[in-house]
C-alpha cells in the first residue's frame, strides 16, 4: 500500500510538471506593423528631446501620434525609450573649447531591455523571444544629467560615462559604432528587446544615425511591438 501511494504522488508530480510546461507562454511575433520614424537629433531644435511609446490604444497601426513626442520640460509623456541629445563640452589640443553634440536612447521609468543581435535582417527574424533572452532584460542607471555639469555646461568626459552605463546609450553614433569594412550600417545597428512600462514585448534598433539627405540631422529609429 506505501508502494502504491509513492508511485501515485510521483505520478502525480509528473503530471503536474508536464502540464505546467505546456501552460508556459511562448512570447511569439504578434500582428503588429513595423515603424520607423526620424527624429530630431539637433539639441537646439528638439530641446528636451523626444520619447517614444511602443504599446498604447492605436498601437496595431502603421502610424499614430501615439508612437512618438517631441517633449517639453513638463510634458508628462508615458516614453519607453527617450532619444535626447545636449550638447557637450571639451578642451581641444590647442587648448580651446568645443562642443559636439551627444545623443544617447535612455529607458523610461520600469522599462527594461536588453541587446538581443545586429542588423535589420536580424530584426526581421525575430519571431520568437527565448527565455534567456527575458533572463537578460535589465534595468539602467539613470542619467544625472546636473552632475555631469562643470561651470554650468556638460563636460563631456563625465556625461559619456555616465551615458556609457546605458543599455543603449550612444552606442549607434557614427563615431562609436565599428562598421566593418564590406558592410553597411543598416547590417550592423544593434538590436533590442524592450520589455515595456506595461509589461509587453518589443524590439527596437537605431537603423540609421543619420539620415540621408535632407535629414542629416534626423536619427531613423525602427521598432515593432511583439506581445502586449
Amino acid at each position: 500500500m506505501k508502494k502504491l501511494c509513492t508511485i501515485i504522488a510521483v505520478t502525480a508530480l509528473l503530471f503536474a510538471a508536464c502540464k505546467k510546461e505546456e501552460e508556459k507562454k511562448v512570447i511569439k511575433q504578434g500582428d503588429y506593423p513595423v515603424k520607423e520614424y526620424y527624429l530630431e537629433r539637433n539639441p537646439d531644435v528638439s530641446v528636451w528631446g523626444s520619447g517614444m511609446d511602443f504599446i498604447h490604444t492605436e498601437c496595431k497601426l502603421q502610424e499614430t501620434t501615439l508612437d512618438y513626442e517631441y517633449l517639453t520640460e513638463i510634458t508628462q509623456y508615458p516614453f519607453d525609450i527617450k532619444f535626447y541629445t545636449v550638447k557637450a563640452y571639451y578642451t581641444d589640443d590647442k587648448g580651446d573649447t568645443k562642443s559636439e553634440g551627444c545623443p544617447a536612447m535612455l529607458l523610461g521609468d520600469g522599462v527594461t531591455a536588453c541587446k538581443v543581435g545586429i542588423g535589420v535582417v536580424f530584426f526581421d527574424s525575430l519571431l520568437i523571444v527565448s527565455d534567456a533572452m527575458v533572463e537578460s532584460l535589465t534595468t539602467e542607471p539613470k542619467v544625472d544629467y546636473e552632475a555631469c555639469e562643470v561651470d554650468g555646461k556638460y563636460d563631456r568626459t563625465l556625461l559619456f560615462a555616465a551615458v556609457d552605463k546605458c543599455i543603449i546609450g550612444r552606442s549607434f553614433r557614427s563615431n562609436v559604432l565599428v562598421i566593418p569594412e564590406g558592410k553597411t550600417e543598416h547590417e550592423v545597428q544593434a538590436v533590442y528587446l524592450v520589455k515595456t512600462k506595461e509589461g509587453g514585448y518589443a524590439k527596437f534598433m537605431v537603423k540609421q544615425f543619420q539620415g540621408d539627405k535632407p535629414k542629416e540631422k534626423q536619427t531613423l529609429v525602427r521598432w515593432q511591438v511583439i506581445t502586449e
